[in-house]
């Protein structure tokens, strides 16, 4: 048995919030937190000393896309900012990857924004076709919902001047008809279907790999927010072997871009490691790069975004699911698509109540103060991205009417409203995943350049901490067992080099993940 002691503990439990010592049975569980004199002793007590760093419950991110996260840190293209600054740094990074891979094979990469390179502009299939004509090349934007593909990419998917806009979607074309390349929203899924599934030894260690990057931010707990029969195959075979370092959530899509084909209902499946028991729904597209569903025209293109279903076939479809009694959680950013899933799911309940059955809407981007009160009648949760302010907010800037701002990613309105809130990532969105910098976003709100979005908009650090811990575990439907220091849980935790509970908001990146523990195992030492 361990016993911590000799340092801040904040256990996010509101019996005992900061209890003197906690320690941890011989079954990987919380076994006591409270005082020190009345804690566990004897021969069989090692105790630990924090030598005054602070401990807490594990970060739980809330939505993150793992296997993608590891496919960009084991084999994509790196697209980022930070790796590539511009677009000859893009095509040079693609050239490079063309020299060592067969001709015909795929190339893939992620991460620009036309926002912040110096072009200001999106690629093109003929930037892409500088970098190979020989490989077909996708090139995903950092938001996930739009992509570039080079000339040989869409002609292996057949688009041309003549194909047609898939319901949801747009094949953004030039001045003469042509097809630019920039395939949005549903459109990626014409290119997407014909890519070769990558195989399962790749697609476990890039799972892997994500890991335990998510173990060094101290995050032990996740949810993955878009699996196909593939994606749950190769976590099912993780799950067995004793694969998986971080406690998943998977919610499987439900429709796939790029055609009406619905994959079936999951399997359902419950461990210590995984979770399956709910599925993933998109409503709209992305607040950065113009696609989420708004009421008002964005500035520079003119457009209102795109809704992925009409509302009767989104219902439809769900209601399959919350008949077979399963978790729902929809994209939803914009106002008309926030509108949409919000009276879709009043539909559910109306028609079969179930109390027991949490549904959730991922980023909830623009509500309006209706659609929270709606919300909370029907006891939804929340799963917004407050790091999307300081990534993103830029861009934002650039497209996102002024009237919006006000709303844009309202967290404290959420907490008003009595919304569960569980903060996340939605990495790899963005490039700093750590839940200590979104902590920071939430209670600053700003963006790269040091502009605010919505002051009045901001959390507490307590508040912030609570999303990022119980907030995930309620909303992973899994909060009996972990996100908090609770007696009976798991003992998933973090030891911290500062108190992030009393540490200014621009500090809080700082803070250093000193040891992460999973099952009162040690996985990870900074």
């Amino acid at each position: 048995m361990l016993l911590f002691q000799n340092g801040i503990i904040h256990s996010m439990d509101a019996a005992h919030p900061e209890p003197e010592c906690v320690a941890v049975g011989f079954d990987g569980r919380i076994a006591y937190a409270g005082d020190l004199i009345g804690a566990p002793a004897g021969a069989r007590v090692r105790r630990v000393d924090l030598q005054g760093r602070t401990l807490i419950p594990g970060f739980n991110d809330a939505h993150v896309h793992i296997w993608k996260l590891g496919l960009l840190l084991t084999v994509q293209v790196d697209a980022r900012g930070a790796a590539a600054p511009d677009i000859p740094a893009v095509i040079r990074a693609f050239q490079t990857r063309a020299l060592v891979t067969p001709p015909g094979v795929w190339l893939t990469g992620r991460g620009y924004n036309e926002a912040e390179l110096p072009e200001h502009r999106h690629l093109s299939r003929a930037d892409l076709d500088e970098a190979s004509i020989q490989h077909p090349i996708v090139l995903t934007r950092t938001c996930g919902h739009m992509i570039v593909a080079n000339s040989r990419a869409l002609e292996l998917a057949g688009i041309t001047r003549d194909t047609l806009n898939p319901p949801g979607g747009v094949i953004v074309r030039d001045e003469h008809g042509e097809p630019t390349g920039l395939l949005q929203e549903t459109a990626q899924g014409l290119v997407a279907r014909v890519i070769p599934d990558v195989d399962h030894t790749t697609l476990s260690q890039a799972i892997q790999a994500a890991n335990q990057h998510q173990l060094a931010l101290g995050i032990t707990s996740a949810t993955d927010p878009l699996l196909t029969p593939l994606h749950l195959s190769v976590y099912r075979q993780l799950e067995r072997e004793g694969g998986l370092a971080v406690r998943v959530n998977g919610l499987p899509v439900r429709r796939p871009d790029g055609g009406t084909e619905t994959l079936p209902l999951p399997e359902r499946f419950n461990s210590d490691f995984l979770r399956v028991d709910g599925v993933k729904f998109f409503a709209d597209g992305g607040l950065s790069g113009a696609t989420a569903a708004i009421s008002q025209p964005y500035k520079e293109t003119g457009n209102r975004g795109v809704l992925r279903f009409e509302d009767e076939a989104l219902f439809e479809l769900m209601w399959e699911a919350h008949e077979a009694g399963f978790r729902i959680a929809t994209h939803a950013i914009g106002d008309v698509a926030i509108e949409q899933v919000i009276t879709a799911y009043e539909r559910l309940n109306a028609r079969k109540p179930d109390g027991s059955l949490r549904h959730r809407v991922e980023h909830l981007g623009l509500p309006s103060a209706e659609h929270l009160q709606r919300a909370r009648a029907l006891n939804l949760i929340a799963v917004p991205q407050t790091i999307f302010l300081y990534a993103l907010g830029k861009t934002y800037r650039r497209y996102l009417p002024d009237v919006f701002y006000p709303r844009c990613f309202p967290v404290r309105a959420m907490l008003n409203a009595g919304l569960t809130v569980a903060l996340s990532s939605d990495a790899p969105v963005v490039a700093d995943d750590s839940p200590l910098t979104g902590m920071k976003a939430a209670l600053d709100r700003l963006d790269s350049t040091g502009q605010p979005i919505a002051l009045e908009q901001a959390i507490t650090a307590a508040e912030a901490l609570y999303a990022y811990t119980m907030g995930g575990a309620t909303a992973s439907g899994d909060d009996a067992n972990r996100g908090s220091l609770t007696p009976g849980k798991w003992a998933d935790m973090v030891v911290l080099d500062g108190d992030p509970l009393a540490t200014d908001p621009a500090s809080l990146p700082g803070i250093r993940v000193m040891q992460t523990y999973v099952g009162g195992e040690l996985v990870y030492e900074g």
